[in-house]
C-alpha cells in the first residue's frame, strides 16, 4: 500500500537554514517500515550536515492508487480520474482513483493524463495538481 509520510526538515542550504514541511510516498506494508525508510535517508544527510534536524508529522495511507512511473519529468503531479458506471437497478456510480505521475509542465502532465484515461476506459479527468511529493521508490 502506498504511505504518505509528512516531516518537518531543516535543511542547511547556501549556509542558510530552511524549514519546510516534505511528503514522501512509499510502498510499504506497515507504518513502521515506511517511516524506517524515511528516516534512514535523512539520518545519513544530518550525519553529512545537509540536514540540521527533523521530525515526523504524520503517517497516512496515501488516496493515490497508482504511480505511473513510465512518464519523466522534473514535477509531480497528481491527476484524479473518475470512472462512471451504472448499477443493475439502474443507479449511476463512480469510482475516483488518482494517479502520481511527472512532467516538465501542466499542458504535458494533462497530455500524460489523457493517454491514461483512454488506457482505463475511457475514465473522466476530474483534475490535475502539481505536488511537492518525494517518491521512495523501493523494490
Amino acid at each position: 500500500m502506498l504511505i504518505e509520510v509528512k516531516v518537518k526538515v531543516s535543511r542547511i542550504i547556501d549556509a542558510k537554514l530552511k524549514k519546510r514541511t516534505e511528503t514522501y510516498l512509499i510502498n510499504k506494508e506497515f507504518f513502521s517500515e515506511a517511516e524506517y525508510a524515511v528516516v534512514a535517508p535523512l539520518m545519513q544527510e544530518s550525519n553529512e550536515g545537509i540536514v540540521d534536524c527533523f521530525e515526523v508529522q504524520s503517517l497516512r495511507i496515501s488516496p493515490i492508487k497508482e504511480v505511473a512511473s513510465q512518464y519523466q519529468g522534473e514535477y509531480a503531479f497528481v491527476a484524479t480520474l473518475r470512472d462512471t458506471w451504472t448499477d443493475d437497478d439502474g443507479t449511476e456510480k463512480y469510482l475516483k482513483y488518482k494517479v502520481l505521475l511527472w512532467a516538465d509542465s501542466l499542458t504535458e502532465a494533462n497530455q500524460h493524463v489523457q493517454q491514461l484515461a483512454r488506457e482505463g476506459y475511457d475514465m473522466l479527468i476530474e483534475g490535475i495538481k502539481q505536488v511537492d511529493y518525494v517518491y521512495l521508490n523501493e523494490n
